[in-house]
């Protein structure tokens, strides 16, 4: 029971900062075609989060945000952090859970999916 305890500890200590960091490292580790592979999944299953999120109408302007996804052996997303408390932001987190995005070399893995908003 302590085990279980002290793994709940770390992984509430995590801060965005931290996994934020923690993804830069990894997808700058990537092979160019690993690296691919993971930018077409976040397109994917990012891209399908705006379908589903995204109000009608469209709003003219969306405030920036970025999801940090931690990734299993196999791809799966199994916990995400978010910068960025818009509704929509907040959907797209949603949507990530449980999705799998792509095989990485190593696990656990961070990638973010980042949206800049309109210039």
């Amino acid at each position: 029971m302590l085990w279980w305890m002290l793994l709940a500890q770390a992984a509430v200590g995590t801060g965005y900062d931290q996994v934020r960091a923690l993804a830069h490292s990894d997808e700058g580790s990537l092979e160019p075609v690993a690296y691919a592979a993971m930018i077409d999944g976040l397109s994917r299953v990012g891209g399908d989060g705006f379908a589903r999120c995204l109000p009608t109408p469209a709003p003219e302007t969306l405030a920036a945000f970025t999801v940090v996804l931690q990734l299993d052996a196999q791809g799966r997303v199994v916990r995400t952090w978010r910068e960025g408390d818009g509704a929509v932001a907040r959907c797209i987190e949603a949507g990530f859970a449980g999705t799998t995005v792509f095989v990485p070399p190593k696990a656990p893995f961070h990638a973010a999916f980042e949206f800049q908003g309109q210039p």
